[in-house]
C-alpha cells in the first residue's frame, strides 16, 4: 500500500500561503492539523491569528483543519520554518524524525527551514 507524503501539499500549501498578506482577527494559537485516514494527527503547523491559518486550510490537500486546540503533544518532532514574505516564523510538528526531515527535505519557494528536526522530549 502507498503511503502518500505530505510534503507536497503542505508545500503547495505554504507557497500559495507565503505570498498572502496576514490578514483576519488576531487569534493567537490557531494550528493546522493534518489528520491521517484514522483521524490522529500527522502533522501540526502553529500559526499567530486564524485569518493566515485559514488561508493555507482553503488551499491544503488532505485532511486538513484549523483547529482551537494544539495536538502537538501528540507528535515527536519539531521545526521552524520561516515564510517570506510575510516574514512569519511557525513551528511545525511531526509524527517522528524521520516524517519531519521528510516533509522538509526540498521546501517550497518562500519557505526556509529555520531551525532543522529536533525530537521532542
Amino acid at each position: 500500500m502507498h503511503k502518500c507524503s505530505i510534503a507536497s501539499p503542505l508545500s503547495i500549501a505554504i507557497a500559495i500561503a507565503a505570498g498572502v498578506a496576514l490578514v483576519g482577527c488576531s487569534t493567537p494559537n490557531t494550528y493546522l492539523v493534518y489528520r491521517d485516514a484514522k483521524g490522529a494527527p500527522d502533522m501540526q503547523v502553529d500559526y499567530p491569528n486564524s485569518g493566515f491559518c485559514k488561508q493555507v486550510e482553503a488551499v491544503a490537500a488532505g485532511n486538513v483543519k484549523c483547529e482551537g486546540r494544539s495536538v502537538a503533544s501528540e507528535l515527536g518532532a519539531t521545526a521552524t520554518l520561516y515564510y517570506d514574505p510575510p516574514g512569519l516564523n511557525v513551528t511545525a510538528h511531526y509524527p517522528n524524525m524521520s516524517s519531519c526531515e521528510r516533509a522538509n527535505s526540498r521546501m517550497a519557494m518562500g519557505v526556509k527551514l529555520l531551525k532543522r528536526c529536533a525530537p521532542k522530549g
